[in-house]
């Protein structure tokens, strides 16, 4: 299992990803793209708080 820094660089890596995914989709001209690339960030922010649950619990 992993200790509680790991899972925080995990969380950090994740949030930073979910951020630049965020920024870049606000670049995109194409509505569909774009919000496919919105629910991507959104997906990872869902991801990073069950592992922000799972480190509160560890």
């Amino acid at each position: 299992m992993a200790n509680k820094q790991e899972i925080q660089q995990c969380i950090d890596s994740c949030t930073q990803a979910s951020n630049m995914l965020r920024s870049a989709a606000n670049s995109v001209p194409d509505a569909a793209s774009r919000e496919m690339a919105t629910m991507g960030a959104a997906h990872i922010e869902m991801c990073v708080r069950s592992c922000e649950q799972v480190k509160s619990m560890s």
